[in-house]
């Protein structure tokens, strides 16, 4: 071996050795980070929801759309009925793996920062992201935290394709379909990564129009980039076909969002708040980037930076088009953020490294905050103890199952309860905004379910001001009829009650 190949190896070596060194930096931050939320059932209702399709569809042989009704993609019931492949009730392995998936999310940050930014800055960001997600409702297992692992892998591929230098035609249309795969999968998680998807389609036809100046090849790319993306939503769509419920796939996945009505605007106003109470920090951050471009000191730096902040600005056309703003709904948006925010972390003026100084602010502030916005969430909503409590009063009286009219859906699963209706997310019979937008109409359903006579009813209080009060006035009035508290469990600003049916009605 001469001189040449054993720098080269060591090289090689010493690359090897960084990046396991940066896994497990970011594997340790990312569960230090989350480990507060593990076994707690209570972070958000969707996720929760999610777990409960899962586990129906592993034991049940349920099938979204006919059997359980909701509007999100089958792939992301997919995954959580796998995860209940893992055992125990599910709680604690969904957020372990949500956490595996957050930080293989950062490690591609880290990876896209480091050519605008270096290592040790694309670090910071990467944990940066795992913050974020916490901040914006994401400390467990909605949505975006498994599909940004698709579309940030996307944008890799993309940003390889569009920046490499002499890349040639065949490699940009193989860097293509990794990209469009991935994207094709984050949209059986969520369909909003669309919008991504779209962009990197846009950039990626740039680059072979770039390479090759053939129309024809790029006509070719195209079609066979989107055929790639649509492929799992198309073959999710072929299944239902298959067995006769297209109409019902369409309708779910597709046609009932626009049916479902807007917020009234000081509602969406507050909404666009919270989200920017959290954002607000890393945004400055890349005000700071754009004015003092610390990316110059990299040969790949303009043109890395310039793409994040493409991709940016497309999930932030996402996120503003879907137009409910609810706050996990900007989870897209972490993953652009924390990266065009990563030059920062490296600039320096003269001997003075400021970078590492905006590095340590943006760390203890993003910590600071977690911690309130955690902890302010385990005393407004509850964890594992109030679960207990609640799951502890039902079970006794579970003669003819139960109905959790207002309330976490996660009850079905603990209590092992059969459904009462198969809409048993319970903003889907309660929210005024669903109304005509789910398929049944919510009074006659709420109805058919009362006249079943469950066993166990659970409510809470106070009410919230968009529910539908035609349905709440249906069910308060079977409650002080048939019905009688047998458990209060109270939280900061709300209790869940507990009713179970009087004897002989």
């Amino acid at each position: 071996m001469n001189g040449s190949s054993i720098t080269a190896w060591a090289t090689a070596l010493d690359r090897r050795g960084q990046w396991l060194l940066v896994g497990a930096i970011i594997l340790i931050a990312a569960f230090a980070i989350r480990c507060c939320q593990f076994g707690n059932p209570l972070i958000q209702v969707d996720e929760n929801f999610y777990l409960l399709v899962g586990d129906r569809m592993l034991h049940g042989g349920a099938l979204p759309y006919m059997d359980i009704w909701d509007r999100k993609p089958v792939g992301l019931f997919v995954l959580f009925a796998g995860i209940r492949l893992l055992g125990g009730d599910g709680i604690v392995q969904y957020q372990i793996v949500a956490t595996l998936f957050a930080a293989g999310t950062a490690l591609l940050i880290v990876r896209i920062a480091e050519p605008m930014a270096g290592l040790l800055a694309g670090v910071v960001a990467g944990i940066v992201y795992i913050l974020l997600l916490g901040l914006l409702g994401g400390s467990g297992g909605q949505a975006p935290v498994f599909y940004n692992l698709f579309v940030v892998g996307a944008a890799l591929a993309t940003l390889t394709a569009t920046t490499k230098s002499a890349v040639s035609a065949g490699e940009i249309r193989r860097l293509g379909c990794v990209a469009m795969a991935l994207v094709g999968v984050a949209m059986q998680l969520k369909y909003t990564a669309l919008f991504e998807g779209v962009f990197f389609g846009v950039m990626l036809l740039l680059a072979s129009w770039k390479t090759s100046r053939r129309i024809e090849r790029l006509v070719v790319d195209g079609a066979l980039w989107v055929a790639i993306a649509l492929a799992p939503t198309l073959a999710a769509f072929a299944y239902y076909a298959w067995i006769g419920q297209a109409q019902a796939f369409v309708y779910a996945n597709f046609l009932s969002i626009g049916a479902r009505s807007n917020a009234p605007a000081d509602e969406l106003l507050h909404r666009l708040a919270k989200a920017w109470r959290a954002l607000h920090l890393p945004a400055f951050a890349i005000v700071l980037t754009l004015i003092l471009k610390p990316w110059r000191a990299f040969p790949q730096g303009k043109a890395t930076f310039c793409f994040v902040m493409a991709w940016l600005v497309a999930a932030l056309a996402g996120y503003l088009l879907f137009g409910t703003f609810f706050t996990h709904y900007a989870l897209p948006l972490t993953a652009p953020i924390a990266a065009a925010g990563a030059p920062l972390f490296r600039y320096r003026r003269g001997r003075r490294r400021l970078g590492l100084i905006a590095a340590a602010m943006m760390l203890a502030a993003g910590a600071s905050a977690y911690a309130a916005v955690i902890h302010k969430a385990h005393v407004r909503r509850g964890t594992q103890k109030e679960m207990a409590a609640v799951v502890a009063a039902i079970r006794p009286h579970l003669t003819n199952g139960l109905y959790v009219w207002n309330g976490d859906s996660i009850l079905y699963h603990l209590t092992g309860s059969r459904l009462p209706t198969r809409h048993p997310f319970p903003g889907h019979l309660n929210l005024l905004r669903e109304h005509g937008a789910i398929g049944v109409d919510q009074a006659q359903e709420v109805r058919r379910i009362l006249a079943d006579k469950p066993s166990v009813i659970v409510d809470e209080s106070p009410i919230p001001k968009d529910f539908n009060f035609e349905v709440v006035a249906i069910v308060r009035s079977e409650l002080a009829r048939n019905y009688r508290p047998v458990a209060e469990v109270p939280t900061l600003k709300s209790k869940t009650i507990v009713y179970a049916r009087l004897p002989g009605h």
